[in-house]
């Protein structure tokens, strides 16, 4: 009897244990860091997209390459989180990308935060 109610104690010791780590788990500093730096890849990729937009719509298409706007694109609809190659090949394109990079910085990202990148 005394050995039945110690295999009880120790299951239901066990189990508290097992509940209580995985509350302290979800939240420690670490999870809360990530649910932030999740926020604000939403909030920098929201300013892109609207920039985006916004240039696209003031300054118009002529004169922009195809790549370069679909790679916005993808870069957009990846969250802002794709390694996209959205390299400026013409005037425009330089003109939308200085639009964007100026955006984002004002809205706090890095200018590195930008997929302008012309790799081989």
């Amino acid at each position: 009897m005394i050995r039945e109610r110690l295999t009880a104690f120790g299951l239901a010791l066990a189990l508290a244990l097992a509940v209580q780590a995985s509350g302290a788990a979800a939240s420690e500093p670490g999870a809360e860091v990530d649910a932030e730096r999740l926020e604000w890849q939403k909030k920098k990729c929201a300013v892109f997209e609207a920039a985006f937009g916004d240039l696209v719509k003031g300054l118009g298409t002529e004169g922009t390459s195809e790549a370069f706007l679909a790679g916005n694109r993808a870069y957009i609809e990846s969250g802002c989180l794709a390694d996209v190659d959205a390299c400026p090949q013409t005037e425009k394109d330089i003109d939308i990308a200085n639009g964007l990079t100026i955006a984002t910085m004002n809205a706090g990202a890095a200018s590195t935060f930008s997929p302008f990148r012309c790799r081989g």
